[in-house]
């Protein structure tokens, strides 16, 4: 697949869970379309070089932006949105004993392919490094949409979650969704593991 209209969603080494086959959709400017199979083929009708990936149809809420590439587009399965948290729930769920799940409610828009929340390994000698910004890695194209992550209720990430709401502070969030071995599915319809929070100050 190394023409300018057929692709493959996923990298090489990772498929798309069982349970989210007929839940991801493309979106360029031209046309959205779901793809198929366990690593997401699709076939264009129109070259695009950015595409937005959607959960549960063409309306449905924003997951990644993504470059066009040769052969796949790269996804793994990760989520990075920046905005608000506009709620917070607390529930339990049963997994063998009863667990408590932290479900926050984020309100935002997909961060640019290729945003780090901090230098990594690879970049240590691109000096000086830059400055936070919550803006800069926003995708402006792409209108704001809700996601709802998971998170156990004892982590940390749910008390700095806590307090970008009650404090109105913006935020980027960092996840992938839920593989099915996990069992999130069967009590979430959009089950995003919450792994990391960058908090801005207003």
């Amino acid at each position: 697949m190394n023409d300018e209209l057929t692709g493959q969603l996923t990298e090489e080494h990772w498929r798309i869970p069982e349970y989210a086959l007929d839940s991801l959709w493309l979106e360029t400017e031209s046309e959205t379309l779901q793809t198929a199979g366990a690593v997401g083929l699709f076939e264009l009708t129109v070259p695009a070089q950015l595409l937005t990936l959607r959960w549960g149809g063409g309306s449905g809420p924003a997951l990644a932006r993504l470059r066009w590439q040769p052969d796949n587009l790269g996804w793994d399965g990760s989520v990075q949105i920046g905005g608000f948290i506009d709620a917070l729930h607390m529930t339990s769920v049963e997994r063998g004993e009863e667990i408590g799940v932290a479900v926050i409610f984020l309100g935002g828009q997909p961060l640019k392919p290729g945003t780090q929340p901090h230098p990594t390994m690879h970049s240590r000698h691109d000096v000086p490094y830059p400055v936070p910004s919550f803006e800069d890695p926003i995708t402006d194209a792409v209108p704001e949409s809700v996601t709802y992550w998971l998170a156990p209720e004892d982590s940390s990430l749910v008390t700095l979650a806590q307090d970008a709401m009650m404090n109105k502070l913006r935020v980027h969030c960092y996840g992938h969704l839920a593989p099915a071995s996990g069992g999130w599915h069967w009590h979430f319809g959009l089950p995003i593991v919450m792994e990391s929070i960058t908090l801005f100050a207003p």
